[in-house]
C-alpha cells in the first residue's frame, strides 16, 4: 500500500491528522452521549420514584387514621373480653366464670391462671379451673360457659364422680362431680 504523494506534504499531513481529531472528537461525543444519556434516563427514573414515594408518604396520616378505627372496631368487637389489659382481662374471666358455676349450684374450688399467648393477632386468656358440681347441672354449666358473651371455649375437660351414683341410694341421685377445665377467652391484642 502506498501513501498519495498529497499527505506527505505538510498540508497533506495537517489534513490527515484534523480528519483523525475530528474522527476521534466524533467517537468521543458518541461516547459521552452514550454515558450521560443512560445517566439522564436513570436520573428521570429516580425522579419518578421519588415522586411516587413522596405520593405514597402524603397518604401515611389517613392510613393511619384508617389503621386506629380498625383497631378501635376489633377491640370492642362483642365477642371478645373487653380491657385494658391482660391482668384485667384474666380477672373478668375468673368473675364471671365464677358467676355461671355458682348460678348452677357449683363451688369453685381452684383457679389458676395460664399464661396469656397470642393467637393470630389476638391474647388467648386462659383459666384452668377445679369446681363441684351437681351432675345434674353439668350440662347447663357447660351450655352456659359455651353460649357466653364475650365468647368462652372449654378445654381439657377432667369430670370425675365423688359418689356411687349406682348404689340406689336416693341421696346419690344426684352426685358432685369434681371437674377440671381450662376455660378460655380471647382480647384484642392489637397495639
Amino acid at each position: 500500500m502506498t501513501v498519495p504523494a498529497s499527505w506527505k506534504t505538510r498540508k497533506g499531513a495537517m489534513v490527515a491528522a484534523g480528519i483523525l481529531g475530528g474522527l476521534a472528537a466524533v467517537i468521543l461525543a458518541l461516547l459521552g452521549y452514550f454515558i450521560f444519556g443512560g445517566q439522564s434516563a436513570d436520573t428521570d427514573e429516580a425522579v419518578h420514584q421519588l415522586a411516587f414515594y413522596r405520593a405514597e408518604a402524603a397518604l401515611k396520616p389517613q392510613l393511619e387514621s384508617q389503621l386506629q378505627n380498625l383497631k378501635q372496631q376489633a377491640a370492642s368487637t362483642p365477642g371478645l373480653i373487653g380491657n385494658d389489659s391482660a391482668a384485667l382481662a384474666q380477672a373478668q374471666l375468673q368473675d364471671e366464670v365464677k358467676a355461671l358455676v355458682t348460678q348452677n349450684g357449683g363451688e369453685v374450688r381452684t383457679a389458676q391462671i395460664v399464661p396469656v399467648s397470642a393467637v393470630n393477632g389476638f391474647q388467648m386468656i386462659a383459666i384452668q379451673y377445679d369446681i363441684m358440681v351437681p351432675m345434674a347441672k353439668l350440662r347447663d354449666l357447660t351450655y352456659a360457659i359455651e353460649t357466653h358473651t364475650p365468647y368462652l371455649f372449654i378445654d381439657e375437660a377432667d369430670i370425675v364422680s365423688t359418689q356411687d351414683y349406682q348404689s340406689g341410694d336416693p341421696a346419690s341421685a344426684n352426685p358432685m362431680l369434681e371437674v377440671r377445665w381450662t376455660v378460655h377467652g380471647y382480647r384484642w391484642g392489637g397495639k
